[in-house]
């Protein structure tokens, strides 16, 4: 079974998916349907009462039939609260899947998806489009099921006491379709438009926040407040419109139910007159009649709700269906890897359409423990090696060979999990300094972290803060200096004892002091293993075995630090502008 119809996101609908929802639910239902059919007779006691047991004086019957509701009563509310107990855990159970299951594809989703959409428009799908659906479902299985059930019972309960009061109770219903069907469309295609801008507005606010230090560093906070006005102006308007919409359905609609009423009070109050109904049906009536019209209240404002829910379910299907994932179908898991690594004429664009390769039929070989740095003026390709090694893209020609074998038949998995990455500007995740240094080796022991810390020479600074490991850090590590963060980042990557490294300039931000403690740590940690080292300050990369010049996409020398610092060329301009 596919993963998406076990939860059942293979259905094409919001329909469908919450049909498929109902074996989640049947002990609910159950218990609902249960509490339901307890107060069905309430109408016939009432009319029982009025018609039989006041006009004869008789209390016993009085007695009889108030006892009966009474016990109706006390089984609906016991089948409810059984009911309301069982739903508690198998709904949240449903949504938790299907949060789960859309986290789980955004992790497989390319980076060229993940590269072109806003974070904020996928944070939006993940939380406010399943809120949405999960608050239709509710709405669907507590409301609307349940009150149709009921409202049909009590209109058979009445029709059972006389034929004329069912025509009384339908003659509601073709007016509220007709209702209905006239606002449907125009909320529909609001709600799509609303749910569009606050992607749109979310997104940028979420770019905004993360970039804050950049905003005000440039002294731009106006331009970002006209930016994030202009995207919060266009979701007002568009939230008007819905606003104005949605109000009008509803007192349209109350307007519609209460002439409804008075009509229906006045038609039995001249039946009870004309003999035609005695008292107790007409009292029956006027009981069940409030219960029926809220049921049509329940369902208008519920169209609303389901409107926006299918808008969030079409929103999560363009993810959920899009077919713009990892394409990796490699199985093999290396049981030994040594590290060895081959690019073989390997050419790649990040946009296929067009004529600009980031790469340009790329060969080489970097033997496993060799120290291999790649240079290059910017948007040389040196970043493009490492997502082509790491397969975060995969070659547009040629073929990338780890120990030997195509990447293109191994567990990519896998293979990620033997490399260790240390970045620039390195994300701490919100949690302790423990958690994110046991991020890189989740089973790794408490004393397992201490060595790696103190092999990245970060437990001179970590004593010294109030909780030391267990000290947390925001969002972004913004509590840590640039050397701190990297000196974690380096303890993450020691921990996971990796069988390739990669430095994507790892210290060019950082002092001459924190580089130092930096590149102290990194000589440490890139002993014995294949070490790719993508470099911006070239006094890092002295020691490297192997040096490799990129321009354009294209190698164009490579060789020792002596090597190339003593003859013409791409590096030696380098060199010559950093000194």
């Amino acid at each position: 079974m596919h993963p998406h119809e076990a939860i059942g996101l293979h259905r094409k609908t919001l329909r469908g998916y919450i049909w498929a929802q109902q074996r989640h639910l049947r002990t609910y239902m159950f218990w609902r349907v249960l509490s339901v059919l307890a107060i069905t007779p309430f109408p016939i006691l009432s009319q029982k009462i009025v018609d039989v047991a006041i006009p004869a004086k008789d209390v016993q019957s009085l007695i009889a039939y108030t006892g009966i509701c009474f016990l109706l009563l006390a089984i609906h509310f016991a089948s409810m609260r059984i009911g309301v107990g069982a739903l508690s855990i198998q709904a949240q159970e449903i949504f938790r899947k299907l949060r789960a299951r859309i986290f789980h594809k955004l992790n497989f989703m390319h980076f060229g998806f993940l590269d072109s959409v806003q974070t904020g428009r996928l944070l939006s799908k993940y939380a406010f489009d399943t809120s949405n659906i999960e608050s239709t479902v509710i709405q669907i299985v507590t409301g609307i099921v349940p009150e149709v059930l009921r409202s049909a019972l009590l209109i058979c309960a009445l029709a059972f006491i006389n034929l004329w009061l069912l025509p009384i109770m339908l003659i509601s219903l073709p007016l509220f379709a007709i209702v209905r069907f006239y606002y449907f469309q125009p909320i529909e295609k609001n709600n799509q438009a609303v749910r569009i801008a606050r992607e749109r507005m979310t997104g940028q606010a979420s770019e905004f926040i993360s970039a804050i230090k950049l905003v005000r560093g440039f002294g731009q906070e106006s331009v970002a407040k006209e930016q994030m006005g202009q995207l919060s102006d266009e979701y007002s308007t568009k939230r008007e419109s819905q606003m104005k919409l949605n109000q009008s359905l509803g007192y349209i609609l109350f307007s519609v139910v209460t002439t409804i009423s008075l009509f229906a009070v006045a038609v039995s109050g001249w039946m009870v007159i004309t003999d035609k109904m005695s008292m107790g049906a007409m009292v029956a009536m006027i009981g069940a009649l409030p219960v029926c019209l809220n049921t049509v209240n329940i369902f208008s404002q519920f169209s609303l709700q389901y409107l926006l829910g299918a808008e969030s379910y079409r929103s999560i299907k363009e993810l959920m269906d899009s077919a713009y994932v990892e394409k990796w179908q490699g199985e093999r898991i290396l049981d030994s890897m040594r590290g060895e690594v081959e690019f073989r004429n390997v050419t790649f664009s990040y946009d296929k359409e067009k004529e600009h390769r980031a790469i340009r039929n790329l060969s080489i070989s970097i033997k496993a423990g060799e120290h291999v740095a790649f240079v290059g003026p910017s948007g040389s390709g040196k970043s493009t090696v490492v997502s082509l090694m790491l397969g975060f893209y995969a070659p547009t020609e040629g073929e990338i060979l780890i120990d030997g074998i195509p990447q293109a038949d191994l567990s990519i998995r896998e293979l990620r999990q033997s490399c260790a990455i240390v970045m620039q500007d390195n994300l701490l995740l919100s949690g302790t300094l423990m958690d994110n240094i046991r991020f890189g080796k989740p089973a790794a022991t408490d004393a397992e972290v201490i060595e790696a810390v103190r092999y990245a020479n970060a437990m001179e600074f970590i004593e010294k803060l109030p909780q030391g490991l267990m000290t947390k850090v925001g969002e972004r590590g913004v509590s840590l200096s640039g050397g701190q963060r990297q000196r974690i980042a380096i303890a993450r990557a020691l921990l996971r004892n990796p069988k390739i490294l990669i430095l994507d300039e790892a210290t060019s931000a950082l002092d001459y002091e924190s580089e130092k403690l930096v590149q102290e740590a990194i000589d440490h940690l890139a002993k014995g293993r294949t070490t790719i080292t993508i470099a911006h300050r070239l006094s890092t990369i002295r020691s490297a075995d192997r040096i490799i010049v990129l321009q354009d996409g294209e190698l164009i020398s490579k060789g020792t630090w002596t090597e190339l610092a003593g003859r013409d060329g791409v590096f030696k301009d380098l060199l010559a502008a950093q000194h």
